[in-house]
Order: structure tokens, then sequence, then C-alpha cells
């Protein structure tokens, strides 16, 4: 999936509450929020600074945008500044075999040479002689096709004798 990365800059009153009137319309318009910043050193007027940075779903982007702008400003939230940043493409993946005895930072360092950045891992940590399933969540350059992403995942999993399953 292609998303947009936004940065929102705005200006709240410093009073209870008013974060959530600010979280819910990214969150509501199909935000997935992953920085919150106050600056409390820079309030004027009782109104404080906050950047908020999310990602939207590329193809949808102008519309959900849009009517997060709409909802905001009903909500009389002062919009400073918006910047569209660029595009990511996210590709979840589960590895599953003997991932850990394999060297699994091995693998992130060699995805990381070609470009593909590894943003989350999750686990369940099993003894280092059973089997583990890691799910991986990578994104990768503009360069890149997911069909090339997938070629050097295979490549890593039949050296390592891994299991590739992918979303």
């Amino acid at each position: 999936m292609q998303v947009t990365k936004i940065s929102l800059e705005v200006r709240l009153p410093d009073t209870p509450g008013n974060l959530v009137e600010l979280i819910k319309p990214i969150s509501d318009n199909g935000g997935n929020i992953f920085s919150i910043l106050h600056y409390h050193d820079k309030i004027i007027n009782n109104l404080i600074p906050v950047s908020i940075t999310f990602e939207l779903n590329k193809e949808l982007t102008d519309v959900n945008l849009k009517n997060i702008q709409k909802e905001l400003h009903e909500k009389n939230i002062q919009i400073e500044k918006i910047t569209l940043g660029a595009e990511k493409r996210h590709f979840m993946v589960i590895l599953s075999g003997h991932v850990f005895d394999s060297d699994i930072l091995d693998t992130i360092k060699r995805l990381a040479e070609k470009k593909i950045k590894t943003t989350e891992l999750q686990a369940k940590f099993t003894e280092i002689n059973e089997i583990s399933n890691v799910k991986l969540k990578l994104d990768f350059p503009e360069s890149m096709t997911e069909s090339e992403l997938i070629d050097e995942l295979n490549k890593i999993c039949k050296e390592k004798k891994l299991f590739l399953i992918r979303a």
C-alpha cells in the first residue's frame, strides 16, 4: 500500500481535551499517527504549538485531508502549516523458521543495504531450537518494484532456510 506522510502544525488552547479534538478527525479519516510534539515552552496567548505527523492512504489523501481540514476548522483548531512528505510503500511479511538462530539482525542489515527499511518487528520468542515467527513491516523505495522486494526476501529466506509468508 502506498501512503503519503503528512506533517500538520496547529495551535491548540492549553486546556484539557483539546489534543483529543485534534486526533479524532485524523483517526476518523484513516490517518495513522506517528508522532505528536507539544511545544509548551512556546505558548503564546494560551495557545500551544503542536506538530503531528501521520500517514494517509495515497489514493485517498486528497479527500481525507480535505475532510480533516474541514473538521479541524469546525472545531476552531488553527492550522498553521500542512506539509506533504515523500510517499512510502509498505509491505508486511512473516518469516518462519529458525529466524533468530539464523541472525535476524543480519537479515535486517541486508535489507537495509538495498534501501529496504524495517519499520516494525513483532516476534514471539521461543526456545532457540524451536521455530519462530517474526512479522516485519518493511518500507521500500519508489525505485524498487514489489516483485524485486519479494525476490530479495526470497533470496535471503532460501539461504537461511526460512519460510516467507507475505500479505
